[in-house]
């Protein structure tokens, strides 16, 4: 049976706990073993942007289960889908610390993104299920704050565990965190999706939904700038361990706390997102936010272009532009969920995908061009920022400017 929304509050502090663990799966598997990359190269025999390209794999795997586990959860219960994606997850990590070669490491990584999509996909859903209205804010913010941590506090964690053995700990210890996490489900976590709930799952009908929804003016125009300049994110997320650690000879350990304080420039733009929602709206803030990434990112590319070096230039406009992700990734969130409160499931899971496809493509590029240091870094994340600048200021609908 289904427990109620009146109950869900008894299942005290273990359940924003397992939520949080849950949601946390994919950003560990992502920022982890970033401080790691060019030991892996070396140890793998291979390159820095081969190694990058896991990343892309581990997003193409993260795209497809998004579009998979929303609407498997709703024929099947949300817990059997945890159990599925955990133990997909667990096998892709196991398989990922014992690779001895890179393009078995790329594979791999496929598998362990297909199993961390269930993450952030079950998570939101049991949080819907179980509550409603202020509290359903409430879980959510929580969730979501705590997921603000993981960007902060998975790179150097990742080195820690690397230094005490290799960079095959880390994903033993993703291993484990699968382990333990199922194993905590099973016992704290309640089926929220009773049997008389459960509907079927037409693969026609859920094709259909996401046709109906990507060809939406209320959804693609802000789908494609948020995904467009969240994926010069990702390229600094790919990108960004070979450009400190190789070219500018940064410590793992010094890499980690630079990543760790420009995720905490973007942890508190996204904290006073809401001020401006309020006195400006959304349209408006992420104009502002998208057009001062584009300004920051310009003028890096100009500054590297004419031959500058000085790595505190680099990283303090780094910090900056990224810092207007905190207002561009949940503003266009927002604007493009916002008109789809009858499919709003199907929405958020197309645009989780999306993000990630997104992302793929961005770490590919970025794979490629890694051999052009900084230069090859900043001239992607521009080009991103121009482009959803451009999506933002023409193809936004008349009526919401």
């Amino acid at each position: 049976m289904t427990p109620s929304h009146a109950d869900a509050p008894r299942q005290g502090i273990s359940l924003p706990i397992i939520l949080i663990a849950l949601t946390a799966i994919g950003p560990l598997g992502i920022d982890m073993y970033l401080p790691v990359i060019p030991d892996m190269a070396k140890a793998l025999d291979t390159t820095e942007g081969a190694v990058q390209l896991s990343l892309m794999t581990f997003f193409i795997g993260l795209m497809l289960g998004q579009l998979a586990y929303g609407p498997l959860s709703d024929k099947f219960g949300r817990k059997p889908l945890i159990y599925l994606g955990l133990g997909i997850f667990t096998l892709g990590s196991i398989g990922c610390a014992l690779a001895d070669n890179i393009v078995a490491f790329q594979w791999l990584r496929f598998v362990q993104g297909i199993g961390a999509s269930i993450g952030m996909v079950i998570a939101f859903a049991i949080a819907k299920d179980l509550f409603k209205g202020q509290a359903l804010g409430s879980m959510m913010s929580l969730i979501l704050a705590a997921l603000g941590l993981c960007p902060i506090l998975a790179p150097m964690l990742g080195n820690l565990v690397a230094q005490l053995d290799s960079w095959r700990a880390i994903f033993w210890t993703l291993m484990m965190y699968g382990l333990i996490l199922g194993a905590g489900a099973a016992i704290l976590l309640p089926e929220t999706r009773g049997h008389a709930e459960r509907k079927a799952t037409l693969v026609g009908q859920t094709l259909q939904n996401y046709k109906k929804i990507l060809i939406d003016r209320a959804f693609l125009p802000y789908a494609l700038a948020l995904c467009i300049a969240q994926a010069g994110f990702f390229t600094y997320i790919a990108g960004s361990a070979s450009v400190f650690i190789s070219q500018f000879n940064f410590s793992p350990t010094q890499f980690s706390l630079l990543f760790a304080l420009n995720a905490l420039g973007l942890v508190a733009a996204s904290i006073s997102n809401p001020k401006l929602h309020a006195r400006f709206g959304p349209v408006a803030t992420y104009r502002f936010a998208n057009t001062t990434y584009f300004g920051l990112m310009a003028l890096l590319l100009l500054y590297l272009a004419a031959g500058g070096t000085n790595v505190i230039i680099l990283s303090t406009g780094l910090f900056f532009a990224l810092a207007m992700m905190g207002f561009i990734m949940p503003t266009g969130s927002t604007l493009a969920l916002m008109e789809q409160r009858q499919l709003a499931g199907t929405a958020s899971a197309l645009l989780g995908a999306m993000q990630f496809g997104a992302g793929a493509v961005m770490t590919a590029l970025s794979g490629a061009l890694a051999g052009l240091g900084a230069t090859g870094m900043v001239l992607l994340m521009t080009t991103s920022s121009v482009v959803s600048a451009l999506i933002c200021w023409t193809l936004f609908p008349k009526r919401l400017r």
